[in-house]
């Protein structure tokens, strides 16, 4: 162990002196590669590494990469505050090497220096050269650094003196310049600047005071449809988020956003932002579903006629995002109460549901399906009577008052059509009202308890999932005969994948 550890010291101080930097290289990487990471503790903090960053700076890439392959062992070993203080001119050159490896070495080690502690990241701000450096590199061209340095960045800005520094105007100007390059490097600016809209309410007034955010906000109304898109995309987290809400609805963008949307019945253009701005509002009608319907009613309306059909642009892809923002909206108990202030509109949703998962395209069928069991689940803590009550009037639109229609789905051989089927039947039977259409639907049970039909570990999977909702289920020992509970408390103690042992009977041949 020892004379390992003495080669590599020998190794590198001959580096100093070598005429030929790449055959040291090779030698010390064939070293170092076979040592574990605790052998390698043996080597001491204070390496003399300069030698290796320069053989970095060379034209030979296999001279480049060997020596990133050699400080990647060897970096780890130097505490990564002492790395970013020691060899910060080494490191801010890193940062402007053409290869992508240095880049990427060296923001990993930046990396490492914020996620340590706060020191670290005073380290970094305090070193300007290197920050701004940082902040250029959200315009790299290979996607990997890029990543590397927005998480250095929303690190950094976590400490209010690492958020003040990031956004200096001397950084944002960096910024600027990034996103003049191409629209990439704009989106990825946007992109960093969201995270760190989502670190609080003092980091989004710093963005938003910084310009930047309302760049962003300028991209939902103005440019081509994809800038567009993507800019709405870009948003959708912040609108989550309550303070972002309120500034986005503050700064008018919300309005612009609905605006966007009324035009859409007579103008083309528009019509192409549907599925954004619809899975856009679908996410603050899930989030906030009272607010969504007081303030942005038309929206709900809007989007349920969408779903249901009766406002058709023609393209029933965008019927089945409509769909699967009513879902959306629909699978928290404040999202049902929500949908229902529009009695008309949900239960035509609900028929139409009901219609699709019947007979449509398969695509369609699974999305009716998973619309469905979004829409009805509803766990055992929230069932009130009221609610309980609401849904099994909405079951009513979907299939009558029997489970005859969603029994012949999930009985089909598809397992993409059967594991939704049998996903929404768990869904009834997490309710006293569901329970009692299985115990009264003909050979439910008896086919819920009925392994032989089931060849694949979805379609397992999916009936276990019914017993064991049933019998945890605090009502369906009322409703259920006690010979059905015995059953399924039997399914549910041998598990999804039981097998039940064959009984082979040897016959004994006579002997002559």
């Amino acid at each position: 162990m020892a004379g390992s550890m003495n080669e590599v010291i020998r190794l590198l101080s001959e580096l100093n002196l070598s005429d030929d930097p790449k055959k040291q290289l090779i030698d010390l990487k064939a070293t170092l590669m076979p040592l574990s990471a605790s052998r390698l503790q043996g080597v001491p903090e204070n390496l003399e590494l300069n030698a290796l960053f320069d053989s970095i700076n060379s034209s030979d890439g296999e001279q480049v990469e060997l020596a990133v392959d050699v400080l990647g062992r060897l970096l780890p070993l130097v505490r990564a505050q002492e790395v970013v203080e020691r060899f910060s001119a080494e490191l801010l050159r890193g940062l402007h090497h053409p290869h992508e490896k240095v880049r990427n070495l060296v923001l990993k080690q930046v990396l490492l220096c914020t996620e340590k502690d706060e020191a670290g990241i005073v380290s970094v701000i305090t070193n300007r050269g290197l920050l701004l450096a940082v902040v250029g590199c959200l315009g790299d061209k290979t996607l990997g650094v890029v990543k590397v340095s927005t998480n250095i960045l929303v690190k950094i800005c976590t400490q209010n003196a690492g958020l003040n520094s990031v956004f200096s105007n001397e950084s944002v100007t960096v910024m600027q310049d990034v996103m003049a390059i191409s629209d990439s490097c704009r989106f990825a600016v946007y992109e960093f600047v969201v995270q760190v809209c989502l670190l609080g309410d003092m980091s989004l007034g710093v963005v938003s005071n910084s310009g930047l955010l309302d760049r962003l906000t300028e991209e939902v109304t103005t440019g081509d449809v994809l800038t567009q898109l993507n800019a709405l995309e870009l948003l959708t987290p912040l609108a989550l988020n309550s303070s972002g809400m309120a500034l986005l609805d503050q700064g008018g963008v919300i309005a612009k956003l609905q605006y966007l949307l009324s035009l859409a019945e007579r103008d083309p253009m528009a019509a192409l932002l549907m599925p954004g701005l619809i899975k856009f509002f679908g996410n603050v009608g899930h989030s906030r579903p009272r607010q969504m319907i007081e303030e942005y009613s038309s929206v709900v309306v809007m989007v349920l006629r969408l779903a249901s059909g009766s406002l058709d642009f023609g393209d029933s892809t965008l019927q089945m995002v409509a769909i699967q923002t009513v879902a959306h909206i629909g699978s928290s108990p404040e999202g049902k109460f929500a949908l229902a202030k529009f009695k008309t509109e949900i239960e035509e949703v609900l028929d139409v549901l009901g219609s699709k998962m019947r007979v449509a395209p398969t695509e369609q069928r699974v999305c009716a399906l998973e619309a469905l069991v979004h829409l009805f689940t509803l766990e055992v803590e929230y069932q009130t009577e009221d609610l309980t009550g609401l849904l099994e009037m909405w079951w009513a639109s979907v299939c009558g008052m029997n489970l005859e229609k969603l029994v012949a789905i999930a009985r089909q051989p598809f397992t993409d059509i059967h594991c939704p089927a049998l996903g929404l039947i768990n869904a009834l039977a997490n309710m006293p009202w569901g329970q009692r259409f299985i115990c009264r639907e003909p050979g439910l049970i008896e086919y819920i308890l009925d392994r032989k039909t089931e060849s694949e570990k979805p379609g397992k999977e999916a009936k276990w999932t019914i017993v064991e909702t049933l019998v945890k289920s605090p009502s369906a020992s009322s409703i259920f005969t006690e010979y059905h509970m015995e059953q399924l408390e039997k399914f549910y103690r041998q598990g999804p994948f039981f097998v039940e042992a064959q009984v082979e009977v040897a016959l004994e041949e006579g002997q002559n």
